[in-house]
């Protein structure tokens, strides 16, 4: 066992349970299945894996891998190339798919934990990965930075936000409960915590009008701040669960936001000041993830445990979509910026994907492909390269 989960354990306790998992992942397989919800609650297998090295696509791939049956617990788009996307794994590391994901590749970051993925809206070659610490790439997952040594003295980044108007600058979230923000690329990482609780943050959201004001979401809440860090205040009121694992915005709207908690979703038109419940029926899954169609933002998904839940009303009422996804609990939610009917969703058991807005799902996505050593296939070029 490291030092540092030793740490993180004493300042958590409740963490102590999990220490099975390091030794039998088939136990750790039966406690995800029956608490998927606290899925990033459960620490990296080895936290000596982020040296601050550089790892060559060449060492950890000799041939093509896919996210099936790996738990997949984050998914970006590449906003050049919606047919360019990538997956954190945990246990795995980062895939990547070049065709909309019929077909994945092992990135140059492998074997590790992988909770979180960003990618620089303005140079999409460049991608930051949360796991044990930060590591970057600037050319498409080829090869791998392990970036601020001090996040991964921390166990886990579980979340991270980049600052849409201003790349250079990232916020990362992390299992210790510190929240801790760069303006130079990740070179150097500065703790901004002040006002926040001692423990978990699951989530981050950015203001896409007023980059200064963020939310995280954490097991005790929501908190906000509007001067890019410097000072937290919780923001809270309504909110039943306290466990926040998801935030999202509206694009059009920032003063409302959405939160996915263990009780469903709730919904802030006030920019946190008021939440109120928004789930209705017999919907009450515990949430993991939610994504809002940027095209519509009164149309958003929720993931839960076996379930997609949809709107189109800005939560007043939903439908469960699970055809093709059932038994599987959803951890993320990507929606093409392009096409926002085709939407991907991490899962247990891999990522699913639809091209119907939901109603549809097909499931793990099985094709293995060869590739020369060496090579990430980029693009739509990934089947072409393929030998």
């Amino acid at each position: 066992m490291s030092t540092q989960y030793a740490v993180a354990t004493k300042m958590n306790p409740g963490r102590e349970m999990l220490v099975g998992a390091w030794m039998a992942q088939a136990l750790f397989a039966l406690i995800l299945g029956m608490a998927g919800a606290m899925k990033i609650m459960i620490p990296p297998p080895s936290l000596d894996l982020a040296a601050n090295v550089t790892v060559p696509a060449a060492i950890h791939r000799s041939a093509a891998s896919s996210p099936e049956g790996d738990i997949t617990l984050a998914l970006v788009i590449d906003p050049s190339d919606p047919e360019t996307l990538y997956a954190g794994t945990l246990w795995g590391g980062v895939f990547k798919s070049g065709d909309g994901g019929a077909g994945w590749f092992q990135s140059g970051l492998a074997h590790t934990s992988i909770f979180s993925l960003v990618i620089d809206p303005t140079n999409p070659a460049t991608l930051y990965a949360g796991g044990n610490g930060v590591f970057k790439t600037t050319d498409g997952g080829k090869s791998w930075t392990a970036i601020g040594s001090d996040l991964a003295e921390l166990n886990a980044t579980v979340t991270l936000v980049i600052d849409p108007k201003d790349p250079a600058t990232l916020y990362a979230g992390t299992s210790y409960g510190s929240v801790f923000k760069t303006t130079d690329g990740g070179t150097v990482w500065t703790a901004i915590d002040s006002g926040l609780p001692a423990g978990y943050t699951y989530s981050l959201a950015i203001d896409p009008s007023s980059s200064a004001t963020l939310y995280a979401g954490t097991y005790q809440g929501v908190f906000k701040t509007t001067n890019g860090g410097a000072r937290w205040t919780a923001v809270s009121s309504g909110l039943t669960d306290s466990s926040v694992n998801a935030l999202a915005i509206d694009p059009a709207n920032p003063a409302t936001l959405y939160a996915g908690t263990a009780k469903g979703v709730f919904k802030t038109t006030d920019g946190g000041s008021r939440w109120t419940a928004v789930r209705s029926g017999s919907v009450r899954s515990a949430i993991n993830a939610l994504a809002i169609d940027p095209r519509n933002p009164a149309t958003l998904y929720a993931g839960g445990d076996g379930v997609v839940l949809k709107s189109t009303d800005g939560g007043a009422s939903w439908t469960a979509l699970d055809s093709g996804i059932a038994t599987a609990s959803v951890n993320v939610l990507a929606i093409d910026p392009t096409s926002s009917t085709r939407i991907y969703a991490g899962t247990h058991k891999g990522v699913s994907k639809t091209s119907d807005g939901g109603t549809h799902w097909t499931g793990s996505l099985p094709h293995r492909k060869e590739v020369r050593r060496g090579e990430v296939p980029q693009g739509r070029r990934a089947i072409s390269e393929s030998v």
